[in-house]
């Protein structure tokens, strides 16, 4: 296995959703101790679009910038190389899953996953390492119980204030299972 731990953020289109979970994930990451890879893809991706004007326009409003962003759709190969796949919606997972029915213990929802996770931050694992990260994911999923989970909605086609409240729950999301996969990392003493 890998020491790097990778995360596929999956909506959609891949212009909205997934594309700014994309970048906030990534700038969430870039003090991270861990070695972490976060990419998206779409079920039915507007192969090569960039991101929806909105969508930049509120990461721009967070200092963050998604010009860069080109849509993807999600295979089998993607799938297959991901640790982890947070989807925006239940019928995303299930695209994912159908790809590939071995990814079923590695797919949730991101709301799913950031709730399961969450409580998973009281729990030991061996290391801060990847290997920690992936034993988060298997017991998340263990702990899975069958219900109607959490979806991010899709602020698509609404009012720009659609695409500030989908930011925001995405790094609240993200926040937190990001935060359980990361684990506390000890503060630097003064000398």
């Amino acid at each position: 296995m890998s020491d790097e731990f990778r995360i596929l953020l999956v909506c959609t289109a891949n212009i909205c959703r997934s594309a700014m979970a994309e970048v906030i994930t990534r700038a969430m990451l870039r003090s991270s101790p861990m070695p972490m890879v976060a990419a998206s893809a779409g079920v039915s991706a507007l192969v090569g679009h960039a991101m929806a004007p909105h969508a930049v326009t509120t990461l721009d409003r967070l200092g963050l910038d998604g010009r860069a962003h080109r849509a993807r759709m999600l295979d089998l190969d993607l799938v297959r190389s991901a640790d982890l796949l947070l989807t925006m919606e239940a019928r995303h997972r299930d695209v994912a899953v159908g790809l590939d029915p071995a990814a079923e213990r590695r797919t949730f929802t991101l709301p799913e996953f950031a709730a399961l996770a969450a409580a998973e931050g009281h729990r030991r694992h061996r290391s801060d390492t990847a290997e920690r990260a992936r034993a988060i994911v298997l017991s998340a999923a263990g702990r899975r119980r069958p219900r109607r989970v959490p979806e991010v909605r899709d602020p698509y086609g609404g009012p720009p204030a659609g695409y500030d409240v989908c930011a925001k729950e995405l790094g609240e999301a993200l926040s937190h299972a990001l935060g359980a996969l990361l684990g506390p990392h000890p503060t630097p003493r003064e000398p």
